[in-house]
């Protein structure tokens, strides 16, 4: 079969078209997801700093101050979590004395979003060393390092591996998917 000049046109139109289309679509997609999961400037420079101090990919810190508090500074939690981290008062007073090896800071830091930033990553650091495993640290960070370690007790809950295959509660379930989706768009988008 013989492909005249004009079939050849038409096709060849059809094949860029097409190309352009696809190329704009990805970019009106990528465009709607850095909307969604932006890097937000105010917060910025804290975040680089403190994930390069603590070691945890910036990525991950971006996902989960998203994921906790969608960078409000300020948010209030129903438990009486505090700040971008969204952290208890009894959990900045044990990330500063059993973490970080410190003297207990007044617990109005917490609105503060470098001391906010700070503990956090700090307990972030703590919670990779122990577990190893991301979802595993997204789940004890939601829910505290007794539950974890319950459910890492119990082999209904646990791999082969030693490691989570159910989170058996919804709330801290929700809390892991939304930080692993946020960390897979970090990563793609900026990372």
């Amino acid at each position: 079969m013989k492909i005249n000049a004009r079939s050849f046109a038409i096709i060849a139109a059809i094949l860029v078209l097409s190309i352009g289309f696809g190329f704009a679509f990805d970019g009106i997609a990528t465009a709607i997801e850095k909307n969604q999961y932006p890097l937000s400037p105010r917060y910025a420079n804290d975040i680089r700093e403190v994930a390069a101090a603590y070691g945890i990919p910036e990525a991950i810190l971006w996902a989960t101050v998203r994921t906790q508090s969608g960078f409000s500074a300020d948010l209030e939690g129903d438990d009486g979590s505090i700040g971008l981290m969204q952290l208890t008062p009894e959990e900045f007073e044990m990330i500063q004395t059993d973490i970080l090896k410190k003297a207990p800071e007044d617990v109005g830091l917490l609105y503060n979003p470098q001391k906010n930033l700070q503990c956090g990553a700090a307990y972030l650091s703590y919670l990779y060393e122990r577990y190893g495993v991301w979802e595993t640290v997204f789940a004890a960070f939601d829910t505290g390092i007794a539950s974890v370690d319950a459910w890492l007790a119990n082999p209904e809950y646990v791999t082969e591996l030693g490691t989570l295959k159910k989170i058996p509660d919804a709330k801290t379930a929700r809390f892991v998917r939304d930080v692993e989706k946020a960390h897979q768009l970090y990563t793609k988008l900026y990372f």
